[in-house]
């Protein structure tokens, strides 16, 4: 009889203690894993809203890049942590692709539970400042009389721009060679180092290098021009309606099983930050389009692009 009263008290006590550190988190220092080197698009969007994120949480937040695998290393680390909110995850298109292209990826999205949409993003194909390919049609005409000549650089294998690029490759009738990096800015590096004769990027990578005219951007996948760059065309205007319907969206996700009083609290404090004029500013000032999304919309939003994606890859015929 002691034993079961000692038993339920020591239940009554842990179920006490968990209902206190949901009230009173956070305590300490949270942790935001990027799956990209510092530099690059996703590490950039991180840093901006982190720093807001931190205020109204009343705690440190530290930005930590594991990059690898195309982000799947950060991917399945998070996913693999205690759910009590302290490891968080920078969650992006590549996140889903992921599960889609890779039969034994070593993560589902039902391992994460999501908790805020921030931004969307173009992808673009660009080349060195000094190259003679000065259109998309060049390129493609190149690639053609020259099969496996090209090199084009990427982020990563599996990574959303890697992605885009089988696409582009199946809807142009091209052979290129792939040169995966580990992220954003060292396949940008590697293109102005003249490693790579092209590469398909994020257009935040790369913006100030176009604007500064190092790099050319050739395309970009969007369903229209945007204002930064008003003469740069469409995936869909030259041809390519399908790559052009393949864009870089960034959010933010924790371990399933997250308590819901810490999600409730993670999700107001992002909220207030992500609609907040100077997080927008700064987001638009660096090429992102701001897309707040709360906990329920960005959740039926990862599932809609899973079933979108999944289709697109059986269809193209690239899941592994």
């Amino acid at each position: 009889m002691k034993s079961a009263i000692s038993i339920l008290m020591l239940l009554g006590l842990m179920v006490g203690s968990g209902i206190a550190s949901a009230a009173d988190y956070p305590t300490r220092h949270i942790t935001i894993y990027v799956g990209y080197p510092a530099g690059g698009a996703t590490d950039t969007a991180a840093r901006i809203v982190t720093n807001q994120v931190s205020k109204y949480l009343e705690q440190p937040m530290i930005v930590s890049n594991k990059p690898g695998a195309g982000s799947a290393i950060a991917a399945e680390f998070v996913a693999r942590a205690k759910p009590d909110g302290y490891t968080l995850f920078s969650a992006t298109a590549t996140t889903v692709i992921q599960t889609v292209a890779i039969r034994d990826n070593p993560y589902k999205i039902s391992d994460f539970t999501p908790i805020v949409g921030l931004y969307s993003m173009p992808l673009v194909i660009v080349v060195k400042g000094d190259s003679k390919l000065n259109t998309i049609e060049d390129l493609v005409d190149f690639s053609k009389k020259n099969p496996n000549k090209l090199n084009m650089g990427t982020p990563g294998v599996n990574s959303v721009h890697h992605f885009a690029l089988e696409l582009f490759k199946q809807e142009a009738g091209i052979e290129v060679h792939h040169i995966p990096f580990q992220g954003d800015a060292p396949a940008a590096t590697g293109l102005i180092g003249g490693h790579v004769d092209a590469a398909f990027l994020g257009l935040v990578a790369v913006a100030e290098a176009i604007k500064a005219g190092t790099m050319k951007a050739l395309v970009m996948t969007t369903s229209k021009r945007v204002s930064q760059f008003p003469n740069l065309p469409t995936m869909a205007e030259k041809g390519f309606g399908k790559t052009g319907n393949i864009i870089s969206w960034g959010g933010v996700a924790a371990p399933a099983g997250l308590p819901a009083a810490i999600l409730e609290k993670l999700s107001a404090s992002y909220q207030k930050a992500a609609t907040s004029p100077e997080v927008i500013k700064q987001l638009e000032k660096v090429g992102f389009a701001t897309t707040y999304m709360n906990a329920k919309e960005f959740n039926e939003f990862v599932k809609d692009e899973h079933k979108r994606l999944t289709d697109i890859a059986q269809r193209a015929k690239m899941v592994k």
